[in-house]
């Protein structure tokens, strides 16, 4: 896909080797192996990082890519650009490599663009996960081209306590079954490109509207379901299993991302705006004379 000199442009959300996933089509249904590409930009240079990366999904469409992806930039914490691809294995994923090898024009162009969006990054690295389903929360079924950000939580677990954590959150999971809380999400576990032991759970979001609810959707109902023993066994395993945990808002980016027509046709006007310059012509155009008096 994207972003990789030598494991070969590689980075983008949930592809349709896997889909229907995320960027393939409307309805969410986490792939079994996720590989996402970091970005970390230089300061002042948003913008800028912002043209470049709007080349590869001119590239991918002029190219008829099957592939579709996702971009999202952060909100909050360091000045970072995220991409996702999806598949069923790691055989899928190289053979999605194979496949851009062979496409002489294709690389060619990528190449390109990687020159350019090198001098706007200060590092990045690649990473490998594998989904948990036992862990997940309402994660099927969810209309991602309606949504327009991820709450990833990066959860570090100490080290030979994978299987607290497991308790730790299938607890939490239970307990927002049992209160019906209106989430969803997807963990992941890092099996290479981070520390041992490192899950990432993404929560998509339509608004951060769903942010200021968190404090009554987790109220009463979510400590009643619980219950005394619960919170006991959930202060225990966080003490005895965390080592750390992070969270971060990220915002899709549109205009970085290269998706299928079935997501864009979700919301045609975030996905696929028409240019100002178009837009002002057709409403020039359908200006009506003025009445003689």
């Amino acid at each position: 896909m994207k972003k990789n000199p030598t494991w070969m442009i590689s980075a983008c959300l949930l592809s349709a080797a896997l889909l229907p996933a995320l960027g393939q089509a409307q309805e969410m249904k986490p792939p079994k192996v996720l590989q996402i590409f970091r970005e970390e930009v230089k300061p002042g240079k948003t913008a800028a990082h912002e043209k470049v990366e709007a080349g590869w999904p001119r590239a991918f469409a002029a190219a008829k890519w099957q592939t579709h992806y996702i971009a999202m930039v952060s909100v909050t914490g360091p000045s970072e650009a995220w991409f996702f691809a999806g598949y069923d294995s790691l055989a899928a994923w190289e053979q999605d490599q194979r496949n851009m090898d062979k496409n002489a024009a294709l690389t060619a162009e990528v190449n390109v663009l990687l020159e350019k969006d090198g001098e706007l990054l200060s590092g990045g690295s690649g990473i490998i996960a594998q989904y948990q389903d036992e862990l997940s929360y309402r994660a099927n079924g969810l209309k991602i081209g309606e949504m327009r950000y991820f709450l990833v939580y990066t959860y570090r677990v100490k080290p030979g306590h994978d299987e607290d954590v497991v308790q730790l959150v299938k607890i939490v999971r239970e307990a927002h079954e049992k209160a019906n809380i209106p989430e969803h999400w997807a963990v992941y576990k890092v099996t290479a490109g981070m520390p041992e032991g490192t899950y990432l759970i993404f929560q998509p979001m339509k608004s951060l509207a769903e942010v200021d609810a968190v404090p009554e959707t987790h109220g009463k109902a979510f400590a009643d379901a619980l219950g005394e023993e619960g919170k006991k066994k959930l202060r225990e395993l966080t003490i005895d299993a965390s080592q750390s945990a992070v969270s971060n808002i990220f915002a899709f980016n549109p205009k970085m991302s290269y998706v299928s027509a079935e997501m864009a046709a979700a919301d045609p006007d975030f996905w696929t705006p028409k240019p100002a310059a178009k837009m002002a012509a057709k409403a020039k155009k359908e200006e009506k004379p003025a009445a003689k008096p």
